[in-house]
């Protein structure tokens, strides 16, 4: 660590004893007239990023002092004329620019300006992924580029996002938290087209206004938004072919008009990738024998996903808007398959068991919004939001067992039935307030208070003849009912112009009650806590900056892992809700150094109780392997993330993603404490190359090294790698963009997680393969009014829904 420490702070002095040097140049018209007033903008010649920028004088000149050694270009532009750029030069010395010559444009209204951004952007407490900058990512769904994103892990089979090895993962749309259980966000996700998605925000280390909740960070997703005068949009349509066949399709618009802003989306998808999954758990019985059971499950499923979409902001009046927002998403997914269990003791085969599973997963949406926003100043505004979301998820699987003896001759058919049904309602109030004081001093404050309802009612049983028999262990009718209160303020303080810090405080008070109709109250929960933040950033110049922050943060038990419920894998093995969860909380540094597009990232977290969606556990009696949500001990982890671009020519660039983590989990199973460690890397590389005009391609490389999760609690998840690869041709805004893609090319994907509780004698090991090599082909296209947007000012769509939280 004091190595780190050391090599950091060398690598900040050398940076900050930079000599610096002065630019100048002239920009003049066609006749070679200095132009007045243009615009003059200092870019990094590998990436386009802005240094600095500056206006010209009377006679068109320009001079821009204080630039450090690197590799530039100058770009002018002026209303009215074609932008022109410069040669990439390299800055060792003072340096005269060849003068840059303005030619004059067509008409105004048919400028248009478009911006090619690198893929990956760190900023002060959250790394943004641009995904219109990829071409892989056009046509795929919003899983799909999550799972491709640094240090994001997606476990399909269980819905579960965890962020460089920590889950509890909070995700927000346009900066509004979706308050959704974390089975439909996953599902969600799946449905939603990446072609309607602007950015993506990883946020390890979240501010005071935002909630307590969610100590793994937060993902905002970031929708696209026209603010354009008239009509526009866009749509995007895409086939796939695999293991089955994919389609993601999706259209866009967005109508403003004087005081009116009407927008909205609608995105389907329908995949019939077959999966195969395979299960083994070796144990020693009660009568001392060895006993190894393996499952063989072929799943046939199909996913269909309907997500929409729309909302109407009215100005009222110049500093005054109101907006209301409806949504809703309705999510099937059926399958059918067949599982293959096989057990045998001390190596002698026992008994086969033939499964048969038909299941249903609906999960049903709808959400409404209203939101007042009035700005009373330019810095200050008051904000009032109301919301309201129903989701009814129903969950019934029929399975028809078939046993046969030791010489696989058959015995008995059973048939079992399994049927769950949630409902749950929840409303949220929440107002804020922000005002800068003055030129150093920023001032936010805020209340919320939310109501959640969630009725659970399971029915598991068999039947004997005509007559359906519950299995009174694994049926149960339970409700919970919580509200959570809080309070937050924040302020931002501008020491001078290179220090700037921000400090928080957030208080949450918590009252949960789970009721069971046959254990009665079995969780009466009320608790308070006090949440500080802190920031600090330092800029040494342009080129070079620091961030230091602290953040304390909870993750309460989902729904889900506080209420009863049963997914079966095999007759012995199954999911389960685990009622005497307790909420964790964790302690969080994180360290970023940013010196021009490169980035540095040291974390340190340390989680007390942390919740493991699934640890696996052995009841002995009944001979079922059982995974539940489980508090362990504590979770400490250690993180070092290196963001490194490099442009080898002016047609290929890449991009690399490097993070190593130390994972360090402490349990005690039985009385006995264990300790758990893993050190794992985690490499994504992105070659982007330009082979002519308009035809660009991109490679993309992931690799995750054997790994702990706290999802998966003190299971290892062996190593990971995939490849995906792509071509997109652009023919202009009237024929639109076509591109073809092939996903994980190496068909190497899956998940294989491994677990041993000597405690038990329990050994197991899981293989998942949710996915294959799949070919898409995606047409998209843009529509409406490109015109440059009118000149009354107002906040984009994506920024309005932004401050309705922030």
């Amino acid at each position: 660590m004091k190595k780190l420490i050391l090599v950091l702070f060398s690598f900040s002095i050398c940076c900050f004893s930079q000599t610096t040097h002065t630019i100048s140049g002239l920009v003049s018209d066609a006749n070679g007239n200095g132009l007045p007033f243009s615009n003059v903008l200092l870019l990094h010649s590998s990436d386009s990023t802005l240094v600095k920028g500056i206006v010209s004088l009377n006679n068109g000149s320009y001079t821009l002092d204080n630039v450090n050694q690197g590799e530039y270009l100058i770009m002018a532009s002026m209303v009215g004329f074609q932008s022109v750029y410069s040669k990439a030069f390299n800055l060792n010395t003072t340096y005269k620019v060849e003068p840059l010559v303005l030619i004059e444009g067509e008409a105004l209204d048919e400028v248009e300006v478009t911006v090619k951004k690198q893929l990956y952007e760190q900023k002060i407490d959250r790394m943004v992924i641009h995904v219109a900058s990829s071409i892989i990512a056009s046509g795929s769904s919003v899983l799909e580029v999550l799972e491709r994103s640094p240090g994001v892990v997606i476990d399909r089979q269980n819905n579960v996002i965890s962020l460089v090895g920590k889950s509890g993962v909070v995700v927000l749309i346009n900066g509004k938290e979706s308050y959704m259980p974390a089975t439909s966000i996953v599902q969600m996700l799946q449905g939603m087209s990446s072609d309607n998605i602007e950015t993506i925000e990883l946020i390890t280390t979240p501010p005071a206004n935002f909630n307590s909740e969610g100590n793994a960070g937060f993902i905002n997703i970031v929708l696209k938004a026209q603010t354009d005068v008239g009509l526009n949009g866009s749509y995007a349509l895409s086939f796939g072919v695999g293991n089955g066949t994919i389609t993601t399709d999706n259209i866009s618009f967005n109508y403003r008009k004087k005081r009116i802003n009407f927008f909205g989306n609608y995105s389907y998808l329908r995949d019939s990738q077959g999966q195969l999954f395979e299960f083994e758990r070796r144990f020693i019985n009660k009568d001392d024998a060895s006993v190894l059971v393996e499952t063989n499950s072929n799943r046939d499923p199909i996913q269909r996903n309907h997500n929409v979409r729309f909302g109407l902001d009215y100005q009222l009046s110049e500093k005054t808007i109101i907006g209301l927002l409806l949504s809703a998403n309705d999510n099937k997914w059926t399958m059918d398959a067949v599982n293959k269990s096989m057990e045998t003791i001390n190596g002698n085969p026992n008994s086969f068991v033939e499964l048969l599973n038909s299941e249903r997963n609906q999960q049903k949406h709808m959400g409404a919004n209203i939101n007042l926003k009035h700005t009373f100043k330019k810095d200050g505004y008051i904000s009032v939001d109301l919301d309201y979301l129903k989701y009814h998820i129903e969950n019934p699987t029929d399975y028809t067992n078939s046993f046969f003896d030791s010489n696989n001759d058959f015995l008995r058919e059973e048939i079992t039935k399994s049927d769950k049904t949630n409902p749950i309602k929840i409303a949220v109030g929440k107002a804020d307030y922000s005002n800068q004081i003055n030129s150093k001093i920023k001032l936010d404050v805020g209340l919320k208070t939310a109501f959640s309802n969630f009725d659970n009612d399971v029915v598991v049983g068999t039947f004997s003849g005509q007559d359906f028999i519950e299995d009174n262990e694994l049926t149960n009718i339970s409700d919970l009912n919580e509200q959570i209160l809080a309070a937050y303020s924040s302020v931002d303080y501008a020491i001078n112009d290179n220090i700037n810090m921000k400090l928080g405080m957030r208080y949450e008070y918590t009252d949960s009650e789970l009721n069971s109709d046959k254990k009665g109250k079995v969780v009466d929960r009320k608790f308070g806590n006090f949440f500080p933040t802190a920031f600090v950033s330092y800029k040494f110049n342009d080129s070079l900056n620091f961030n230091l922050s602290y953040a304390k943060r909870i993750t309460r038990p989902t729904f889900n892992d506080m209420a009863p419920f049963v997914i079966f894998f095999d007759l012995g093995t199954f999911f389960s809700g685990n009622p005497a969860i307790q909420p964790a909380i964790s302690n969080a540094v994180k360290f970023d150094l940013n010196y021009r597009s490169i980035f540095i990232s040291a974390q340190y977290s340390v989680e007390e109780g942390s919740i493991s969606k699934f640890q696996s556990s052995f009841d002995e009696k009944n001979e079922r392997l059982v995974f539940a949500a489980t508090n362990l001990d504590n979770t400490k982890i250690f993180s070092l993330t290196l963001g490194l671009p490099i442009t080898l020519t002016h047609w290929w660039k890449m991009q690399n993603n490097i993070i190593f983590s130390n994972t360090n989990m402490s349990n005690t199973v039985e009385g006995s404490l264990s300790h758990f460690e893993k050190n794992t890397i985690d490499i994504n590389s992105t070659q982007s190359f330009t082979m002519a005009k308009n035809l660009t391609s991109e490679i993309s490389v992931n690799y995750i090294s054997p790994s702990f999760n706290s999802w998966i609690g003190t299971s290892t998840l062996k190593s990971i790698y995939g490849i995906n690869i792509g071509i997109q041709k652009k023919f202009g805004d009237k024929w639109g963009t076509l591109g073809f893609k092939i996903n994980d090319l190496m068909d190497s994907i899956q998940w294989d997680v491994v677990n041993a509780i000597p405690e038990q004698n329990l050994k197991t090991k899981s293989s998942l393969d949710f996915m294959s090599r799949t070919f898409v082909l995606t047409y998209s296209r843009s529509f409406g009014n490109k015109k440059l947007k009118s000149a009354r000012e107002r906040a984009r769509g994506a920024e309005e829904e932004k401050n309705r939280v922030n």
